[in-house]
């Protein structure tokens, strides 16, 4: 499994080999902190179908057959892949447009960087000079 994918919660790692990354994703963006109650039977009219598509519905009705599931919010693991992301927007672009582009200040995106970079993430952007 990608290390990244190891970052979300059990339950969604088994929602992604059963219906797949996107399909499981759009489940916690829709859901995320509530029950889903997956029904018996796997019909056109169903509203997971326009979010996941039929296919993912059916495969959920033959895992879970009428059960509810917890959907994790996976606060967590969002933020990591939030922050992988702007850091590597970093390396080839402005502190300035990359603070535009995901609603931060600048201020905020120097903290991300300085924390990226004390823990290891990210190399310093200022090198050695010797």
């Amino acid at each position: 499994m990608d290390a990244r994918l190891q970052e979300l919660p059990k339950s969604v790692q088994e929602l992604v080999e059963l219906i797949g990354i996107d399909a499981a994703l759009a489940i916690v963006q829709e859901r995320g902190g509530i029950r889903l109650c997956v029904p018996r039977n796997a019909r056109e009219d169903h509203w997971l179908v326009p979010l996941i598509g039929l296919d993912a519905l059916r495969a959920l009705v033959a895992h879970y057959d009428g059960e509810e599931i917890d959907v994790p919010r996976c606060a967590s693991a969002i933020r990591a892949a939030r922050e992988r992301q702007i850091a590597a927007e970093l390396e080839h672009d402005s502190v300035a447009r990359v603070a535009r582009r995901h609603a931060y200040t600048e201020r905020g995106i120097r903290k991300l960087r300085r924390r990226l970079e004390a823990r290891g993430d990210i190399e310093d952007a200022q090198g050695d000079l010797f």
